[in-house]
């Protein structure tokens, strides 16, 4: 019997990117486009394990998302907090952007780690 996938695990296999990479347009612009490529052929290893309902995908949907969370409060508070320094303001975009993409990825994490979830990868 063929498990039925829930649509909104559809959503996050195709659209849990978004969160990470979701910059300001001042650095979004300044990376080089080459870089985008690791990222994408992780997420789109991911997509493909929770779109096929594997365990791993949703284990390693809940370490990457939960680690964007760390990684995100760590620099966003090491860039947005002033300094005592002349000439560094808070960056205000790093902020709007990094409060966005946490709010994105604990969505995720709040879907995915419902036991109701575990168990439909369990099963």
């Amino acid at each position: 019997m063929k498990k039925r996938r829930p649509v909104p695990i559809v959503v996050i296999a195709l659209l849990q990117i978004i969160p990470v990479l979701l910059l300001p347009p001042k650095v979004l612009l300044s990376i080089n486009r080459l870089l985008f490529v690791i990222p994408v052929v992780i997420f789109a290893l991911l997509a493909w394990a929770l779109l096929d309902l594997r365990p791993v995908g949703r284990l390693m949907t809940i370490f990457v998302q939960g680690f964007h969370i760390i990684v995100r409060l760590l620099i966003t508070l090491s860039r947005v907090v002033p300094s005592k320094a002349p000439g560094t303001p808070a960056d205000i975009p790093l902020l709007v952007t990094s409060l966005l993409a946490i709010a994105l990825s604990a969505l995720i994490l709040f879907y995915v780690d419902q036991p109701e979830m575990q168990l439909l990868f369990e099963a």
